[in-house]
């Protein structure tokens, strides 16, 4: 079995400890003569290789994207002025098509960006990424939005690749750190009040193996082998064979049948399953309260399986099929990077040719004198009564979450609101853009998948509690209790605090800790502890002091206030809170309502609609973003759906005699599961 998920590299079996050790370099972990190590790679290794999705596998973005130097199309240069294009949100996906579309010669792009901080547009979307300041006046980065990027995010590596080569000339091989997942650094799992610790091995090890309440870790890592192994599909078809096939340069008819079938099946089987159904069909009376329990403590990188449970099955299988068991994190802030896009000079000594406009798009429609032209609804923020403004464009691509797109730009109407509808508007009259009878598709999808919630909170802790004898006296080491063991750096816990990691910024002495990452119900239980009344609180100048205080309380109930992790957040004092905590609730941030999509059963079919919208080349408007991908947890989804948008506007260009050399016609061609959407939308 692969080493298939993050946090489970080493819990997949061997084989995935294998694959990690033997496809990376290993560099020092600080230069104080500490002889523990971390895995780094290359970037260049990373910007290398092959990786498709299974569910839109004919779309070979790093051969189309990467191998291809040359731009998507020519935009005529007698229309590169002229040619008005609007990009919604400055998030991964507004800054890949911004970044695209420049490329190809486009020179008037305005991007709307609704948040702001300190008076400026927070360019970044979720990619967010604040600092805390240390001692020595030393910087943490918190990214509390994405913090790692699998190995196979082959679209990711080749623009941070061209970003970081742009900003810094003459190192473009710098090392990407693994992100410290569970099992790959010193890892302690806390479950039920006992104590495990796990690091390369394939299973979690009891720190106190003569209790007769430890659980069976080792019999969990089985069965998990066994229900992954189970996932066949014919004589030889099964996880390990599609996903090598998917990470093949070429594939021959013979090769992409095989996929086809492979997926056809389980979409078929799988569609209206949940995770938790799926598991317990195969192992019916095998696994209860225990094993459920202990499962739901390990994470797919983090926050836990247990709030998977109810997603389709798919979501997770399709991840399988991925085998994104190596996670890095980049040299380089996320948000830092989507700027990067943004700023991009393509070499041709004019100005980026991309305006910010911090404003917020209220909707967005088709004109009604004039079908060519997109209107573009803008609340001027400042103004009295906060005016709106309309402006015209070619074309756009809204590249926010489907949330924002259905909350706040009303995309998913029929017919367009009032203010924007009617003859006595005080603006451009306006048609809505998906109105038409044959797109009641697109707009019951924008409002079905579900989209999970997620929230995380930092700490800086100054030094780091492991450092000698400056840290936190009998911090746990990996094996335990052995002074030269690893100092235990992810916790994993069955409390309120679910994912601890206390990350090792190299040459850096503190570690700026995720004290907690939580989705799904486990976000939902935090929100009320941040919102509070003063009343109600021993803390009420610091919602932030008081989410850690709720972390910390259940892990001291579980382990006792003397246990080195209690006594670590404790060290984190009221006092300090301002400048050494921070915390975000996606679901409740303006503009996003929500972290990524996670399908629950039955909604793969509107996902489709959403990521194949772009082949609507009429409409003048693409929809973008990763909520609009099949990969909706991740970057490399984002990127996809901006290329896909991107090229979209181009082709449309292209047909108008505005563009020509347009080189992405692979991206048209027909989605290989339509049969099978064809039967989902029916039943």
């Amino acid at each position: 079995m692969p080493g298939i998920f993050p946090s489970l590299c080493g819990f997949g079996g061997v084989k995935g400890i294998g694959k990690l050790k033997a496809k990376t370099e290993r560099i020092p972990q600080d230069q104080s003569g500490d002889e523990n190590l971390i895995v780094g790679k290359l970037l260049s290794e990373l910007n290398s290789g092959y990786s498709r999705m299974v569910d839109s596998f004919v779309y070979d973005y790093p051969q189309l994207v990467r191998d291809d130097s040359n731009a998507f199309a020519n935009v005529k240069e007698e229309f590169q002025e002229n040619v008005k294009v609007a990009i919604i949100g400055a998030g991964y996906a507004g800054a890949t098509a911004a970044y695209e579309l420049r490329r190809a010669g486009i020179k008037n792009i305005t991007v709307y960006e609704a948040r702001r901080k300190d008076g400026e547009a927070l360019v970044g979307g979720r990619a967010y990424s604040p600092k805390f300041t240390g001692n020595n006046n030393k910087e943490y980065t918190n990214e509390m939005g994405p913090m790692r990027v699998p190995e196979n995010s082959k679209l990711f590596w080749h623009y941070f690749s061209n970003v970081w080569e742009k900003s810094n000339p003459g190192e473009p091989d710098k090392i990407q750190e693994i992100f410290p997942n569970p099992g790959v650094v010193a890892t302690q799992i806390i479950f039920r009040g006992l104590k495990y610790s796990w690091k390369d091995e394939p299973f979690p090890q009891p720190e106190d193996p003569g209790n007769p309440n430890n659980v069976n870790w080792e019999q969990l890592q089985s069965d998990i082998g066994e229900f992954i192994g189970s996932l066949n599909y014919g004589d030889h078809n099964n996880v390990d064979s599609i996903a090598n096939l998917l990470q093949e340069e070429l594939l021959n008819c013979e090769q992409k049948n095989q996929i086809i079938d492979y997926w056809n099946y389980f979409l078929r089987i799988y569609n209206d399953v949940p995770f938790v159904k799926a598991l317990e069909d195969y192992f019916e009376e095998r696994w209860g309260e225990e094993q459920y329990n202990m499962f739901a403590v390990l994470g797919l990188g983090s926050g836990g399986f247990g709030p998977l449970f109810p997603v389709c099955f798919l979501e997770i299988f399709r991840l399988l099929l991925w085998q994104y068991d190596q996670e890095y994190s980049p040299s380089m802030a996320m948000a830092d990077i989507v700027n990067g896009l943004l700023e991009y000079n393509h070499g041709d000594g004019a100005s980026p040719g991309v305006t910010i406009c911090n404003e917020t798009v209220d909707y967005v429609g088709i004109d009604q004198d004039d079908t060519n032209q997109v209107n573009v609804y803008s609340i001027q923020t400042g103004t009295p009564n906060n005016t709106v403004e309309c402006k015209q464009y070619d074309y756009v691509i809204v590249a926010t979450t489907l949330r924002s797109m259905q909350i706040r730009m009303n995309l998913d109407a029929k017919v367009p609101p009032r203010d924007y509808g009617v003859a006595n508007s005080n603006y451009n009259k306006s048609t809505a853009v998906f109105g038409g009878d044959e797109d009641y598709k697109i707009r019951d999808s924008m409002r079905i998948p579900h989209i999970m919630n997620s929230s995380k909170l930092f700490g800086l802790i100054d030094p780091k509690p492991w450092a000698g004898s400056t840290g936190i006296k009998g911090w746990p080491t990996h094996p335990p209790n052995d002074p030269c063991g690893e100092p235990i750096k992810c916790v994993l816990t069955d409390t309120l605090a679910r994912q601890m990691y206390f990350l090792d910024p190299p040459d850096n002495p503190a570690s700026n800790v995720l004290i907690s990452y939580n989705w799904g119900d486990d976000s939902t239980k935090i929100m009320a502890i941040q919102d509070y009344e003063a009343h109600q609180t021993l803390y009420p100048d610091n919602p932030d002091y008081a989410l850690k205080k709720a972390y910390q309380f259940g892990i001291e109930g579980s382990l006792g206030q003397d246990d080195p992790i209690v006594l670590a957040l404790d060290s984190i004092t009221l006092d300090q809170a301002g400048d050494r905590l921070a915390s975000v609730v996606w679901q409740k941030e303006p503009m996003i309502y929500g972290a990524f999509k996670m399908n629950y059963p039955n909604q793969y079919y509107a996902t489709s609609q959403l990521v194949y919208q772009y082949q609507q080349l009429n409409k003048r408007v693409y929809l973008a973003g990763n909520n609009c991908s099949f990969q909706g947890g991740w970057i490399e989804g984002a990127m996809q759906s901006a290329v896909n948008a991107s090229a979209a506007v181009l082709k449309h260009m292209q047909a108008e005699g505005k563009a020509e050399n347009f080189r992405m016609d692979d991206l048209f061609s027909p989605n290989p599961f339509e049969n099978v959407l064809d039967e989902l939308e029916n039943s």
